[in-house]
């Protein structure tokens, strides 16, 4: 029988594949910051009916430690709110010069909400950079100087991560899900390094506005309802001219909040996957390989239960598969100042398959529920 051995081909250069990222892996600390003059930054937020958190956010980005000859402004797009959003935005602008707001209150067929909302932001910003967050990010103190210390360096676009925080009431569920959020801030790191980064978070990225207008923005994504990150990276990336850095140091991270129900997680989870068929060929045809071979995976189990005597080879598959996924986390949590999530490896490792075939396939779907009345598709007619 040609499936187990077939199998075992596909884990050894899976397995390869890990170790060579975590090869790439490496410390890219900026330093401090040269000269911050003649670097104006502009940091724009998107906001839907975020009223809840919005005053935190005001919080961390006025505690931005920043020197006097780095000029910075902060523009929040009121992207159709029902709640107080706008209100808040409208006070905070008041009591410091440095915040601007838009309002927007409608719908532009062809155009996805928050993409426009970003967009529009961009095209009014003062500054030649352009830093981006979301209303629950929680940016430290040393995130605009860090990362303005990545552009004085030569980067025209800087990816980051935005590690979840952890409730001690809820610490092994949202333990899971923060480690699984960090493989994937682990995996854009080491695809970064090998100058193909293949996914982003809009919590904290930042390019420079120049950039953006050269590429005509979000181009031909902008009328998907997500992907003003990963697409709008992938438009970048194939333009095959800019550098793009992935910023692992630890100051420049954003915390932000996990999903506060299951129904939320599902629906973010799916809105994630449903861009699966809208990268360039050659990322549909790996991610499309990927998840068949946790199909493959799970047959494997299947086979173990019906016949316990493939017990050996399905042991040493799973080890195969294992043991490289710990050893590449596990230096990117070095790397990038993540420990704490590693001690929820093993029940993620349990759970990944299914995980896996379970958003892969049904976010295809299109479907699923992201600040709006209803569910509805991922794509704007």
């Amino acid at each position: 029988m040609l499936f187990f051995p077939l199998l075992m081909a596909a884990t050894l250069i899976y397995a390869g594949l890990l170790l060579h990222m975590r090869g790439m892996l490496r410390h890219n600390s900026p330093g401090e910051s040269l000269s911050p003059h003649d670097m104006a930054v502009t940091v724009i937020v998107a906001a839907r009916n975020e009223e809840n958190n919005l005053p935190q956010l005001f919080r961390h980005l006025e505690q931005q430690k920043l020197s006097p000859s780095l000029p910075v402004e902060f523009i929040l797009v009121n992207d159709r709110s029902t709640d107080g959003t706008g209100r808040l935005l409208e006070e905070q602008a008041a009591r410091d010069p440095r915040f601007r707001y838009i309002h927007i209150h409608d719908r532009l067929p062809g155009f996805a909400p928050k993409k426009r909302a970003i967009d529009t932001a961009v095209r009014a910003a003062r500054g030649q950079y352009i830093l981006l967050t979301d209303a629950d990010g929680r940016p430290g103190p040393l995130w605009i100087v860090t990362l303005m210390a990545y552009f004085e360096r030569g980067a025209d676009m800087l990816l980051g991560y935005a590690p979840y925080t952890i409730d001690p009431g809820h610490r092994f569920v949202q333990g899971l899900v923060a480690l699984e959020y960090f493989s994937v801030a682990a995996v854009a790191a080491a695809t970064t390094f090998m100058r193909f980064p293949v996914t982003c978070v809009g919590t904290n990225m930042a390019y420079r506005r120049q950039l953006f207008l050269d590429v005509d923005g979000f181009g031909p994504h902008k009328h998907i309802l997500s992907g003003d990150d990963d697409l709008f990276l992938t438009h970048v990336r194939e333009q095959k001219k800019y550098d793009i850095r992935y910023a692992c140091d630890s100051r420049a991270h954003v915390f932000n909040a996990p999903p506060k129900t299951l129904r939320q997680y599902i629906h973010q989870r799916l809105r994630y996957a449903s861009k699966g068929f809208k990268y360039p060929l050659k990322v549909v045809l790996a991610l499309s390989a990927y998840v068949l071979f946790n199909a493959a995976l799970l047959w494997a189990l299947i086979a173990f239960v019906v016949s316990p005597s493939s017990g050996a080879a399905v042991l040493f598959i799973f080890a195969l598969k294992v043991i490289p996924e710990f050893l590449f986390l596990s230096k990117a949590a070095r790397i990038m100042g993540e420990r704490r999530v590693l001690r929820w490896f093993l029940p993620a490792a349990a759970l990944h398959i299914f995980y896996i075939l379970f958003f892969g396939i049904l976010g295809q779907f299109n479907l699923f529920r992201w600040k709006e009345e209803k569910i509805q598709h991922g794509v704007l007619s």
